[in-house]
């Protein structure tokens, strides 16, 4: 079972998606496997938090917006769907239930793509736009890494290998392509390693407001990224130089209410 609050989403996002896709699915919505029966509608809690669960056989959203759950569908990052109307961060309830008990990740997020086809009457098309990418680069030109970022003696292999919580990011025996996903999720734009480390490493990188729950990890504010950058700075001798560069997006053409169930 996989379940999750939403306010913990951009903490966990790069758990359930992965690093972002560099081709998104081939086929068409319409040509994906269906659920055998959904209910959709607009959900009418006022709580700040949502859930999903996918449970063998069944797959529920419960208070999410359906801005989130294209980007489930389609496993995206925010900044790689173009075109959603504003009324997508509507949130709603879904209970959709599927015959396969033994379907895999992969199958019911191309069910859920269906669903968005089906009862959305989504439109979408992919393609490459030119935008801004973050390249993690070492800040000394000897090579010389920061106090908390050393070569890792650990063959960390459960599932605490790296975390992330509020205004912080901890790993061990991780690699830098590893930490990059992590990176993306804050800085919400694509984070590429271009620091030449190769093998595994220890990291504890803490900015801003750390460990205050009143405070949004994901802030964009002008004094939250130059805290991010500072931290990379001073602690792990590591940068993130601003470029542009071709990526792959998802741009919606159209997307309605549901219909009814």
């Amino acid at each position: 079972m996989v379940a999750m609050s939403r306010r913990l989403l951009p903490l966990l996002l790069v758990a359930l998606l992965g690093a972002p896709a560099a081709v998104l699915p081939q086929d068409q919505p319409t040509q994906s496997p269906a659920f055998e029966v959904a209910s959709v509608k607009e959900s009418e809690s006022l709580e700040l938090d949502g859930v999903f669960r996918s449970t063998p056989g069944r797959f529920t959203v419960t208070n999410l917006s359906v801005r989130w759950i294209l980007r489930y569908a389609f496993r995206l990052r925010d900044y790689q769907v173009i075109g959603a109307p504003g009324w997508t961060e509507t949130r709603y309830q879904i209970d959709a239930r599927f015959a396969d008990t033994s379907a895999s990740d992969e199958q019911v997020r191309r069910m859920v793509q269906r669903l968005l086809a089906d009862r959305f009457a989504l439109r979408a098309r992919r393609e490459q736009r030119t935008i801004p990418v973050y390249e993690l680069k070492k800040v000394r030109g000897d090579g010389t890494l920061g106090p908390k970022l050393t070569q890792s003696r650990n063959d960390c292999q459960n599932r605490y290998c790296m975390f992330q919580t509020d205004g912080s990011i901890k790993g061990f025996g991780r690699t830098m392509a590893q930490l990059t996903p992590l990176l993306d999720a804050v800085i919400k734009g694509p984070v590429v390693d271009r620091t030449g480390l190769t093998g595994t490493f220890d990291f504890d990188l803490a900015w801003g407001d750390a460990g205050d729950p009143t405070k949004d990890p994901s802030d964009q504010t002008p004094e939250g990224r130059a805290a991010l950058l500072t931290a990379l700075r001073e602690q792990l001798g590591l940068t993130l130089e601003a470029t542009r560069a071709p990526y792959d997006v998802l741009v919606v053409e159209s997307i309605s209410r549901p219909t009814p169930n």
